[in-house]
């Protein structure tokens, strides 16, 4: 599977395309261009900049979840969910064992490994897309 196009990517926060984007948007874009499928892409509620915006964001995502299946053995395109304490704040994208692609505030999109000690202890779940 190739990820190249997607390396390097700007973040911004109310972005949804290559030229900037977020974390939901990166995720987006490639279940679009790989596998055909279009996901809300919640770009209205852009960045959180407030706790206020963060509690909303994690109610969204919570509420949205109802799509998603969760599993205990990530697959390519499976999502996983990043908290912080209680409140979900970042998504990614698995891209192969241990891997995913993703895009933080200040951080271009990248692979990273979600087995890191950055991100082991905050993985939510991994949930797999169930139209």
């Amino acid at each position: 599977m190739d990820f190249d196009d997607y390396i390097g990517i700007p973040f911004k926060a109310m972005g949804t395309t290559k030229e900037g984007c977020n974390c939901w948007a990166l995720v987006c874009m490639i279940y679009k261009d790989h596998l055909g499928i279009d996901l809300p892409t919640f770009a209205e509620y852009g960045a959180p900049k407030t706790t206020e915006e963060l509690i909303k964001i994690t109610k969204v995502f919570r509420e949205n979840k109802l799509n998603w299946i969760n599993v205990k053995k990530p697959k390519f395109y499976d999502v996983i969910l990043l908290r912080s304490g209680s409140m979900l704040y970042h998504a990614g994208l698995v891209i192969g064992k241990g891997q995913m692609i993703h895009i933080d505030k200040g951080v271009n999109s990248i692979i990273e490994s979600y087995t890191s000690k950055m991100w082991k202890d905050k993985v939510e779940g991994f949930y797999r897309y169930a139209e």
